[in-house]
């Protein structure tokens, strides 16, 4: 399957919704729905996020409906998270309501 690659120098307010999988290493404000996202060291998201997979490097805030949550020891997690399982390495940081679906 493809992967949407957002770079370092993409910037967007809006909407994001692929039937594929999206790395993000640049912003993104607004909604984003898709299979899989993988929020890069560099990569900043502010919204809503609804995927059956959320890999976070970077920052996250907002809101997040997620089936499988994995937060690395760089990843910053300032959200509401409904989610049905979580993973956090040494170091993530997650602050926020949670609730397990």
């Amino acid at each position: 399957m493809a992967k949407t690659f957002l770079s370092s120098d993409v910037k967007i307010d809006g909407q994001v919704k692929s039937n594929s999988d999206i790395e993000i290493d640049g912003e993104v404000k607004g909604q984003i729905q898709a299979t899989a996202i993988k929020i890069l060291n560099s990569g900043k998201v502010e919204g809503t996020v609804q995927c059956d997979s959320l890999a976070v490097e970077g920052e996250l805030s907002g809101t997040v409906g997620v089936n499988d949550l994995s937060i690395s020891s760089t990843g910053i997690v300032l959200a509401d998270v409904q989610y049905s399982s979580l993973t956090t390495a040494k170091g993530a940081k997650l602050q926020g309501q949670l609730k397990v679906k």
